[in-house]
């Protein structure tokens, strides 16, 4: 550490203003810049794309949940032909699969609209228990039974709408495939409502009607339309791997094996010969052909939602070069701004923090030690000589604090130091809590100093003080404002605890037991005044406790009096 005479101002010095404002215009400009095409590739790329797979997910579901609906109808129709273990075991395995599928939705689409397809489908399963337990089937409970398992269907159908309008709404992108799909499940329903057209008549081997013909016809030609609009979509076809081999075989087995079946069994009715078909065997054979139109619709949203998942990742990984490279400029940038940072700035700010700690009188570590050029060194050099400079001030000036606000012989506060205290407390008070002040004054304290000399006096003095400070709480304030004169500060709730305190103080002084020199009992009483400060200037407070002291005098001493306003009676001393 340099001495004063060694220490000489260090010379000015120039941080390069010109670097930091080029630095933060870089950094903003960069940061500005990174963000725009860090937020589009997050939000148009990845947060539409994540949406997109994940729409996709949720439309396929309901396709599957429409497809169970409609397959539900096979081991139906074959209940309704005669219950046997196995014909239940299996519609019920086809209902607990339905069932679940709803369930699953209850968290994706409206509960209204799930709410209608499970009553209209709770219903159709009523009628189809109804016809199974028929010892006859009847050809009317049977075909109500079909009809109502179509208007299930029928009913879940505004879900499949709602889905993809709303997928088709996200992406226009999504319109042709989502569109596609539909047809194919749409083909797919179609394809079995076709199959159940000769059911009743099969079940019950009855003619066929010539409204179980033009249901056929109707039914026939839908689906010949569905097939050419999914001719439109080749494109689509050709998108996923092995797609337009499954078309092929979904054209081949359906409309080649399919139709012709239904048609065949339709011309075994309408010409009153025998059915050559059961309805057990009808349903095993045409559901095969329906397999492969299954298997065409599964595998298009298998191949659709994994594009939409590569487009998620693709976007993932855009996302995280952006970032990356991003993150790589602004560190170079921060990383160069660091280290002038390290060299210059931190330098300074240690020493204007040491500034700050110093004149709060905060302790300051020594030496200092900073990164910086040596041309700083001697700023640091003269923060170590007024650190010491100002070390002495500030013992000398709490040496000269405690000597103004303690009154040397007690130890206790001094009347200045109380009344710069009590103010604060004062305005502190609060309803639930009221300031009091006792004054205490020793009764005849002359006599004693003019018989024991002032030597004892003092002792008396200095025991007072200690009884005084023994009874008080840790927040109270207790002080020396007179010759043989004594204040307690409390803070309250009532009046009563104030003069209880007063009351213990007044038997603590009355208990000291001080000898003299010729060790005899120096007997020693004070009188003590309690005033409540509410809503009063610190004289007037001290006026106020001084009355009562006076009070008490006036009664001959060793009592304690309570200011006439805070009290209806006067209040002896035990």
């Amino acid at each position: 550490m340099i001495s004063d005479s060694e220490y000489r101002p260090p010379r000015r010095f120039w941080i390069g203003r010109r670097l930091w404002i080029s630095a933060a215009c870089a950094v903003l400009l960069f940061t500005t810049v990174s963000g725009l095409i860090l937020a589009h590739a997050f939000f148009q790329t990845f947060l539409r794309a994540r949406h997109d797979a994940a729409g996709v997910e949720r439309f396929r579901q309901v396709l599957e949940t429409a497809n169970d609906i409609s397959a539900e109808r096979a081991p139906s129709n074959i209940l309704m032909g005669g219950e046997t273990a196995l014909s239940r075991s299996r519609l019920q395995a086809a209902r607990a699969r339905t069932n679940r599928d709803l369930a699953r939705e209850a968290g994706i689409v409206p509960a209204k609209l799930l709410q209608e397809t499970a009553r209209l489908l709770g219903r159709a399963r009523a009628l189809v228990d109804r016809a199974a337990a028929q010892p006859v089937p009847r050809r009317e409970a049977i075909q109500q039974a079909i009809e109502a398992q179509f208007a299930a269907y029928d009913g879940y159908r505004a879900v499949i709408t709602a889905e993809a309008a709303l997928l088709m709404r996200t992406d226009s992108g999504l319109a042709a495939p989502v569109q596609f799909a539909l047809i194919l499940c749409t083909l797919r329903d179609d394809g079995g409502r076709l199959g159940s057209v000769v059911v009743p008549a099969l079940i019950t081997h009855e003619a066929i009607s010539e409204r179980d013909i033009s249901a056929r016809d109707r039914l026939a030609g839908r689906m010949a339309i569905q097939w050419e609009l999914l001719d439109l979509g080749a494109n689509l076809t050709d998108r996923g791997s092995g797609l337009f081999a499954l078309r092929a075989n979904a054209e081949a087995a359906f409309f080649g094996d399919g139709q012709p079946l239904v048609a065949r069994v339709i011309e075994e009715g309408t010409h009153a010969e025998r059915y050559t078909e059961t309805i057990e065997t009808l349903n095993d054979r045409y559901i095969r052909t329906l397999a492969p139109l299954e298997i065409w619709r599964n595998s298009f949203l298998d191949g659709l939602l994994s594009h939409y998942r590569q487009r998620e990742r693709h976007a993932f990984e855009l996302l995280w070069v952006v970032s990356a490279v991003m993150l790589a400029v602004i560190g170079l940038i921060a990383g160069m701004v660091l280290l002038v940072h390290m060299r210059v700035l931190r330098p300074l700010l240690q020493a204007s923090e040491a500034v700050v700690r110093l004149v709060h009188d905060r302790p300051v570590t020594l030496p200092f030690r900073h990164h910086g050029g040596r041309e700083l060194q001697p700023l640091f050099e003269a923060l170590g000589i007024l650190r010491d400079k100002l070390q002495e001030r500030a013992i000398q000036t709490r040496h000269l604090k405690h000597l103004a606000e303690t009154d040397e012989l007690t130890q206790l506060l001094n009347r200045r130091a109380l009344e710069m205290l009590a103010e604060p407390v004062m305005e502190a008070e609060t309803p639930e809590e009221q300031v009091f002040l006792i004054l205490s004054d020793i009764d005849h304290f002359k006599a004693i100093n003019d018989r024991y000399g002032h030597g004892e006096g003092d002792r008396v003095l200095v025991a007072v003080a200690g009884a005084l400070r023994a009874q008080v709480r840790p927040g109270d304030l207790v002080a020396r404002v007179g010759g043989e004169e004594f204040a307690v500060l409390t803070r309250t709730r009532h009046l009563m605890d104030a003069l209880s305190l007063a009351h213990r103080l007044h038997q603590a002084v009355r208990d000291l037991d001080v000898r003299n020199a010729d060790a005899g009992r120096i007997v020693v009483t004070a009188s003590f005044g309690v005033a409540a400060g509410k809503g009063l200037t610190w004289r007037q407070f001290m006026a106020k406790a001084d009355v009562a002291l006076y009070a008490a005098k006036r009664a001959g001493r060793n009592t304690v009096r309570v200011a006439e306003a805070d009290s209806a009676g006067p209040e002896h001393a035990a």
